[in-house]
């Protein structure tokens, strides 16, 4: 997998901007990134040397704001720490509560948000609290207009209101653990034993553009997967490589990951 710098122009000019801000001496806010999107910009900012905190309103959260840290800032470890310099996260999370008429998906919380008309980087993650609510997490900025217009999820009327700063979110992700042997840690390989496919099946899915590495499509079945890394195929699902190194008697590698479910 080779990343074009060409196909992420206008990521890499938005984190130019950030750190021309944070050498100004304020805190350089991004808009929420998408998983691709934040293993770029965390590659980038370290290559800088620039320091930033990702976050996106609780533990775990899969889209991130990314903040990039001035000078006098550098030793903060947590955004819990910004209110200390006057500034504040800039995310808001919204109860969307509905009556029970209709099962509250994600799909659905989604589409009505993006039907206001509003852009795809101003929501972070969308939490499924139980079949009635859901929770929302916005840019501050946009948390009045989406509480004033939003009113229904799919067929179901809801009941929107803002959550108090300093709310503890817990929300454990669910992951399956996949353990298997393999002969190395070609792509091709590893495809194969997490989604139970022959070797020739891995290849094909790969060589059609149906296998994802780090977030990025990845046609080399030879291509080495190092660790940590994240795998998406297409109609399967998506993995968190965690071990790869550790070999059996007869040489074989001894994969250990995580698919999320």
């Amino acid at each position: 997998m080779i990343m074009d710098i060409k196909c992420f122009d206008a990521l890499y000019a938005r984190l130019e901007d950030l750190k021309k801000c944070a050498v100004r001496g304020n805190l350089g806010v991004s808009a929420f990134f998408s998983p691709k999107e934040s293993y770029i910009a965390e590659d980038y900012l370290k290559k800088s040397g620039m320091s930033y905190i990702a976050y996106g309103g609780y533990d775990d959260a899969e889209r991130k704001r990314f903040y990039i840290l001035p000078e006098y800032m550098e030793e903060i470890s947590s955004p819990n720490s910004f209110e200390e310099y006057g500034y504040s996260l800039k995310i808001d999370i919204i109860s969307a509560l509905g009556s029970g008429f209709e099962k509250i998906t994600h799909r659905a919380v989604m589409g009505a948000v993006l039907a206001l008309g509003i852009e795809r980087d101003v929501i972070g993650d969308i939490l499924i609290k139980n079949e009635k609510e859901a929770l929302i997490f916005c840019d501050s900025a946009m948390t009045s207009f989406i509480i004033e217009n939003l009113e229904r999820v799919g067929r179901d009327k809801v009941t929107l209101k803002k959550l108090e700063h300093g709310t503890k979110i817990s929300f454990e992700r669910r992951f399956l653990t996949v353990t298997d042997t393999v002969a190395s840690a070609r792509l091709d390989c590893v495809v194969s034993a997490l989604c139970s496919f022959s070797r020739e099946r891995a290849r094909v899915s790969i060589l059609s553009s149906l296998v994802e590495l780090n977030y990025d499509c990845e046609e080399r079945p030879d291509k080495e997967v190092t660790v940590p890394s994240i795998i998406s195929v297409r109609g399967v699902g998506k993995f968190k490589v965690l071990s790869l190194s550790d070999k059996t008697k007869k040489g074989r590698y001894r994969l250990v990951a995580e698919k999320y479910i």
